[in-house]
């Protein structure tokens, strides 16, 4: 079986590692050419994961349409961002085929989870399967333990993708809540900023432990307005993936956050990043999404003010510390 990973990220390639050593052959989808000439020479990828050499069922393409055409199923590993144009691209060769989504976040223009995004694209009776948890992408390719969730409308495809992907490292579970699933992975990019900011500013453990809490519990908010289930945000695409990506050393969007307490302006960390900070985008869909549907959202609300408007981050922490007494929410 031929599976076809698009994009050529940190996370894309991790996962192609990781399916390269359960024995499938991978068709791995490179959208930078010089970067295609240096995995192809090298079998290493010095853009975004250095360190590893990829192995040899890994083959490397920059042709996303012999790619689609080529492979039994396809994994998407785009930013999401770009996963709309990247899709169309190959929309009719690929709108029958079991389809994977890694990619974490919400259309800016849209607000479409990902799934959305394909669906819309693909047909609505396209095979797409989504996938999230705590997964640092390094960690993966170094084969350490990962346990993460697959979701699709499809509980065939659900159970499907866990026997192609599950191995002992890779530890895989099913849901039936793709929208919770898929929002869990896009919020937590949006709270680890929330969380690199506390802890660059030393605000202390006190305060990380009250920001993760109210962080979960605004996630869960949004979900139960667009129909999620409550339980799905206590697992491992909720709050499993939230104290990673908000604790972890490895995650971007906390050391995102961490350069924002430094006083530097979010958009020039992201002119120095070359990977993708995936909670700078969805920052300002999730904003949007929750004025549209009416819901309190107050840690995102100041991230926003943050990020996209200037605001000071004291007189941020001010507004959040100083709001109306009320009885705690879950």
């Amino acid at each position: 079986m031929d599976i076809g990973v698009i994009g050529a990220g940190a996370w894309g390639t991790a996962f192609s590692m990781h399916l390269a050593r359960k024995g499938r052959r991978v068709l791995l989808w490179v959208y930078e050419p010089e970067l295609c000439k240096i995995l192809k020479k090298d079998r290493e990828n010095t853009y975004y994961l250095p360190g590893f050499t990829l192995p040899e069922q890994i083959i490397f393409t920059e042709n996303l349409e012999k790619l689609a055409v080529s492979s039994d199923d396809i994994v998407i590993a785009t930013p999401s961002f770009a996963m709309r144009s990247v899709i169309e691209r190959v929309s009719k060769t690929i709108s029958n085929k079991n389809t994977l989504i890694l990619t974490k976040g919400l259309e800016q223009t849209t607000l479409f989870r990902m799934s959305e995004v394909a669906e819309e694209i693909l047909g609505q009776d396209a095979h797409i399967g989504v996938l999230s948890g705590p997964s640092f992408a390094k960690e993966v390719a170094k084969g350490a333990f990962t346990s993460v969730v697959v979701s699709s409308k499809d509980k065939e495809l659900s159970l499907y993708f866990q026997i192609v992907i599950h191995d002992d490292h890779f530890r895989v579970y099913t849901s039936d809540d793709i929208i919770g699933v898929e929002l869990g992975g896009a919020m937590k990019n949006v709270m680890a900023i929330g969380a690199g900011i506390i802890e660059g500013l030393n605000l202390g453990t006190n305060t990380e432990a009250a920001f993760i809490t109210r962080a979960l519990a605004e996630i869960k908010r949004l979900g139960k307005a667009l129909g999620a289930k409550e339980t799905t945000f206590m697992g491992l695409s909720g709050i499993g993936d939230l104290i990673l990506t908000s604790y972890g050393h490895l995650s971007r969007n906390r050391q995102f956050g961490i350069e924002l307490s430094k006083g530097k302006k979010p958009e020039d960390i992201i002119k120095l990043q070359k990977v993708v900070v995936e909670g700078y985008y969805t920052i300002d869909a999730a904003y949007r999404f929750a004025k549209k549907l009416g819901i309190e959202m107050p840690i995102t609300e100041e991230l926003y003010k943050i990020v996209y408007k200037g605001k000071g981050l004291q007189a941020s922490l001010n507004d959040i510390t100083s709001r109306e007494l009320k009885e705690e929410e879950y």
